[in-house]
């Protein structure tokens, strides 16, 4: 697939450039019906800067007592941030690992460290799913490298240019794929414990995952549909596609990034397409049949989501720089705040929280490569911003979907 989290600044910097060029047109998600006695989307209220200083936060989880998780990815370690600001490491990392994936729990926090993905070596790559409890206590729950290597979940999909001719085929330049279905490679980018077990959103095997935490036994829950992006000039010119690509469909990968659940239980997660060409989307999944549809697109490297419990979508758009709002009932993304590369989003209470300068200045370091002595240190932060307007306070749900207690913050 592709390198989901260290290529994450290249991958969604192409969705930038090129989002909008030949992308369907947002699908219907049962009508923009907006009613006069329905209240409207919530609008951005006082925002609270919460914490600072951190390295790549490109995931939160909330917890109790004002308290929350926090992954800085591209440094590796998984971190608790108190309600005073100040940060206690749960888990350093593994040199070379990235962090990614964080949930939480009363009990425990989940989260990955992942290494070796995208790099077309699948024996090399490990995606270690983990989890620390109250005490410190780090457990490995399995390494879902394995299951990709054993499943490979996504190589129902067929990527690339389905329906181009042979001789034109063979004029598409070496470093565009230009037909070929799901390879080996596994990198957990969202996890969220449910009844069932652990749900993980693995942006290498381009699937939903479900991983008992007792035994480590992993199955597939849904493998995301390739999305089409139509070839159009300004696109073939980027890539060099020949000109007989033009107007061709080329199906791009459907990466999942993040993944929220709605109060009736169903999944829905945001994707970042592995190319260019192709716009973000959200998805709807059933978590107990596997089906899936599609709610919205046209989004801009769309990389962290929260549901509300009256059905308004949240969604952090990175390099847009940027958090939308798709109000119940609608298939558009509408503005909700501008910040500065926004990476993750979450509920609770009456109020949204968010990762903002998520990728630090100069762009991430790979892990086990020496960082820029020139480049000024990180800051990422995490915010709060209070809802105002259409909002219902009293609806909003905590990221696995339970009901949390206004004003809890």
């Amino acid at each position: 697939m592709n390198r989901a989290c260290s290529r994450l600044v290249s991958l969604t910097a192409a969705s930038v450039l090129l989002a909008g060029l030949g992308t369907a047109a947002p699908a219907a998600a049962g009508g923009d019906r907006h009613h006069p006695w329905r209240p409207g989307p919530p609008s951005a209220g006082e925002v609270t800067t919460l914490a600072t200083g951190l390295d790549s936060p490109l995931r939160i989880a909330l917890g109790s007592h004002r308290t929350f998780d926090v992954v800085q990815s591209f440094a590796g370690s998984v971190d608790r941030v108190g309600r005073d600001g100040s940060l206690t490491t749960l888990d350093p990392g593994i040199e070379g690992y990235i962090s990614d994936a964080v949930s939480r729990t009363p009990d425990r926090t989940y989260y990955s460290l992942t290494f070796g993905e995208g790099l077309g070596m699948p024996e090399n790559n490990v995606a270690l799913l983990r989890s620390v409890d109250r005490r410190g206590y780090i457990r490995t729950i399995t390494d879902l490298a394995e299951y990709e290597r054993r499943a490979n979940p996504d190589q129902v999909n067929t990527y690339g240019f389905r329906d181009l001719d042979p001789e034109c085929l063979a004029q598409v330049p070496a470093a565009v794929p230009a037909l070929y279905t799901g390879v080996q490679d596994s990198h957990p980018y969202a996890t969220m414990k449910a009844r069932e077990g652990i749900l993980v959103a693995d942006a290498g095997a381009n699937a939903i995952l479900r991983v008992s935490e007792r035994s480590g036994r992993t199955s597939t829950v849904a493998v995301l549909p390739p999305i089409p992006a139509t070839v159009t000039e300004e696109l073939a010119g980027q890539l060099q596609l020949p000109a007989c690509t033009l107007g061709e469909t080329y199906w791009v990968e459907p990466v999942p990034t993040a993944m929220a659940m709605g109060k009736r239980g169903e999944l829905y997660v945001t994707t970042l397409p592995g190319g260019g060409g192709a716009a973000g989307s959200v998805f709807r999944v059933n978590p107990w049949n596997g089906s899936v549809q599609l709610m919205a697109t046209g989004l801009i490297s769309p990389t962290g989501i929260a549901v509300s419990q009256r059905g308004d979508i949240f969604v952090a758009e990175l390099f847009a720089n940027r958090i939308s709002v798709i109000p119940r009932g609608s298939s558009t993304a509408q503005p909700f705040y501008e910040v500065n590369s926004p990476a993750d989003v979450q509920l609770r209470g009456s109020a949204l929280y968010a990762t903002i300068d998520a990728l630090p200045p100069g762009g991430p370091v790979e892990p086990g490569m020496p960082a820029d002595p020139d480049a000024p240190p990180p800051d990422g932060k995490v915010i709060r911003i209070q809802l105002t307007s259409g909002g219902d306070p009293k609806g909003l749900s905590l990221p696995d979907g339970t009901p949390a207690e206004p004003n809890d913050d």
